[in-house]
């Protein structure tokens, strides 16, 4: 806990984050070009870790996990704690899964195997550390991508330089090349699959974080409805920014919709059993605790693997104790509500929270 001068008590973390979020500082220089797409090889798989970059044991058990799992890729989804800064930049890259160099951590991650969105906290410091360090490391010249196979398209998106937004605000804002990109790409996405991979949630659960993304849903508006975009042009969409974990109900949505926030920062278990209000209605939370009784959420990653040749896509999502909470398919050629429904791990009590 912190106690501020006027006697005010807060937990540190939000102390901390508050801080930051009251520094100013000038916006690096937005990376210049756009990148080639980037074939996967038939079987890969990909662990998708989304507000990792915390330096704590949640964070190295993750590491450890996905290590072991020696997934094709390794994709973070944003947000290095707490300012994105060249300390707290350089602790994430030596303790990236993917690292075979911990001593000289910026040439150890294998070409090709890593790639790392823009977040929020990489922001309060203006993003000069994410965009000259990590990315210089993982041999990503762009903070937006697209990776192919046979049937699937995975897209990932800055939408921290802008603030949450990805619709650019005149041609002169630097966000413009990735939306010019990112049109160009979807007018041509033939009968591939489209997964979006962000930082900040386009949906929510809960009335705040809905709120802050109104603007986000309001630019994905305009780009399904520019000429030459297909309605469903978005199949997927995997994001973070929440401290959670949600798998939002399909039939309500007009893309599957999966948060994974919950990647080491510390955070209760949630305890709703539905949304909140005129937000996104969800089907499932994870509930599950680091130990029984104690109402701290587990962390988690996303493993992805797509099993060609055929035109199914497996999703697990695994916990830090490596236990896997649940498991679905998406399948390409019967649509985004066909495939295999999502079945949670019939687990004991142990570690379960809240009904």
């Amino acid at each position: 806990m912190h106690e501020d001068v006027h006697g005010k008590k807060e937990p540190l973390i939000s102390s901390i984050l508050r801080e930051w979020e009251n520094l100013r500082f000038e916006r690096a220089p937005y990376p210049p070009g756009t990148p080639q797409l980037v074939n996967l090889p038939p079987k890969s798989t990909i662990a998708l870790l989304a507000d990792w970059g915390g330096d704590n044991s949640a964070a190295r058990h993750i590491a450890s996990i996905v290590k072991r799992q020696q997934p094709s890729l390794a994709i973070h989804l944003g947000d290095i704690y707490y300012g994105g800064v060249k300390t707290e930049c350089e602790t994430f890259l030596q303790l990236w899964p993917l690292q075979t160099n911990s001593q000289y951590p910026e040439i150890g991650v294998p070409p090709g195997t890593s790639y790392a969105l823009n977040g929020n906290h990489e922001m309060y410091s203006g993003g000069e550390a994410y965009f000259n360090i990590v990315l210089k490391a993982f041999g990503q010249l762009q903070p937006f991508f697209c990776l192919e196979t046979d049937y699937w398209r995975i897209i990932g998106l800055d939408t921290a330089y802008a603030g949450g937004r990805l619709k650019p605000s005149g041609p002169d804002d630097p966000i413009s090349t990735q939306w010019n990109w990112l049109v160009g790409l979807l007018r041509n996405s033939g009968k591939k699959k489209n997964i979006f991979l962000t930082h900040h949630q386009p949906v929510s659960a809960h009335k705040d974080e809905f709120q802050d993304s109104e603007q986000l849903r309001k630019d994905i508006a305009d780009l399904l409805a520019t000429e030459g975009i297909a309605p469903d042009a978005i199949f997927g969409w995997f994001f973070g920014h929440e401290h959670r974990c949600a798998l939002y109900r399909d039939t309500e949505t007009f893309f599957n919709a999966r948060l994974i926030g919950n990647g080491c920062i510390p955070h209760q278990v949630q305890t709703e059993k539905e949304a909140d209000p005129g937000c996104t209605p969800v089907d499932y939370f994870n509930k599950r605790q680091t130990s029984k009784n104690s109402g701290a959420a587990v962390s988690m990653f996303a493993k992805l693997t797509f099993m060609d040749p055929s035109a199914e896509l497996l999703i697990e999502y695994v916990d830090e104790d490596y236990e896997v909470w649940g498991t679905e398919v998406w399948d390409a050629q019967k649509g985004r509500l066909g495939g295999g429904r999502f079945q949670e791990t019939d687990f004991d009590d142990k570690l379960a929270g809240p009904n």
